[in-house]
């Protein structure tokens, strides 16, 4: 059986039992009572939110516990964005999939953290589930069947047993498969664990250029759909920026607009901007304009990395006056900046730019 066939098989079992387990708790519960039906599906909705939120959680957690940065994460129907050092709460759609991202404060054993973190949400998961099933089987025992926990179950095991499998899904690889690829090596782990250890290098205030060239090139080649692919060249595009190597730095973007097709918005809208800074670098104004459409929603934002694109834009083709305005809030923009390293690279950037 091929991996797309049976991957289609799972998620069409998995399905099928949660429809009959939430089919038979509904039997149950209208042998019951009104008032068990109701429960119910209180408890089915209640487990919507609660049983993604607790997987997410812990990711959360124990991404503290090795020592590793929530940059982004999505329970139900809020979000945690860090912005300027700091998580911000956001309001955010409940339809949307839940996820976390995070990244290393500290390098080494790199190997043993990603396996915990990844093994986080199945964890905290799986609690979740042997709680409700704690619970249900406490009042059952007493003549007494709590028809909201009993609803909050079907859901709840579903969801783990998603994560639990080995396999990837349209909306990408389940924690299990990370963890078992990680066991194996698998190419596409082996870049995502040189990926963290740069991250973690950043964090301890390496620039790019200054880490050993070896993570970003010794490893093993992926394909455009894989999402470590455009990780690794926008790492390795910014080693090359900082070296001053600008051919090589212009084809690592060139290679992630070639594959932009695999790119989320927000990134292709980054990969943009960087395209408006090289473009402005060489003096192409027309090129730098047609990208710096694409890249507006990310330009108008108050990061340094923008505002250092639209000063070195404006000092190529404006007036310096403004460009030196602009490259002053990038330099306020990074005084909020955690991440050492980036820090770093970005202030060797914005020393580069000609305001005279």
């Amino acid at each position: 059986m091929s991996r797309k066939t049976l991957t289609l098989a799972s998620a069409i079992s998995l399905t099928i039992l949660l429809v009959l387990s939430l089919a038979l708790t509904f039997y149950f519960a209208q042998l019951v009572s009104l008032d068990a039906i109701i429960s119910c599906i209180i408890g089915v909705v209640l487990s919507l939110a609660f049983a993604p939120i607790f997987h997410e959680l812990g990711h959360i957690v124990v991404a503290d516990l090795v020592k590793m940065q929530i940059v982004y994460a999505k329970l139900f129907c809020v979000k945690l964005l860090r912005k300027r050092g700091k998580l911000r709460v956001r309001f955010a759609s409940p339809f949307t999939a839940d996820e976390t991202q995070a990244v290393p404060k500290t390098s080494g054993n790199i190997y043993k953290r990603a396996r915990a973190y990844t093994l986080g949400g199945l964890l905290f998961g799986g609690g979740f589930v042997v709680l409700l099933v704690v619970l249900s089987i406490a009042f059952a025992l007493v003549n007494a069947p709590n028809f909201l926990y009993l609803g909050m179950l079907p859901y709840s095991v579903y969801l783990f047993i998603f994560n639990a499998l080995p396999l990837e899904y349209a909306v990408g690889k389940t924690d299990a498969l990370i963890y078992k690829n990680l066991k194996k090596g698998e190419p596409a782990e082996k870049n995502m664990l040189c990926a963290m250890e740069i991250q973690g290098l950043l964090f301890e205030g390496k620039s790019f250029a200054e880490i050993d060239e070896s993570l970003y090139f010794n490893v093993p080649q992926l394909s455009e759909e894989e999402p470590l692919f455009a990780v690794m060249l926008d790492l390795r595009y910014r080693y090359y920026l900082e070296k001053g190597d600008m051919e090589k730095a212009g084809d690592c973007l060139n290679r992630l607009i070639d594959s932009q097709e695999y790119l989320p918005l927000e990134e292709l809208q980054k990969v943009a901007g960087e395209c408006v800074y090289m473009y402005s670098l060489i003096g192409d104004l027309v090129r730098a304009e047609e990208s710096g459409k694409i890249a507006k929603p990310y330009l108008s934002g108050d990061s340094a990395s923008a505002k250092r694109i639209l000063a070195t834009f404006t000092a190529t083709f404006g007036d310096k006056t403004t460009a030196k305005i602009l490259q002053k809030q990038a330099q306020t923009a990074l005084s909020y900046e955690h991440n050492q390293g980036v820090k770093k690279f970005e202030s060797i950037l914005l020393s580069r730019i000609e305001l005279e």
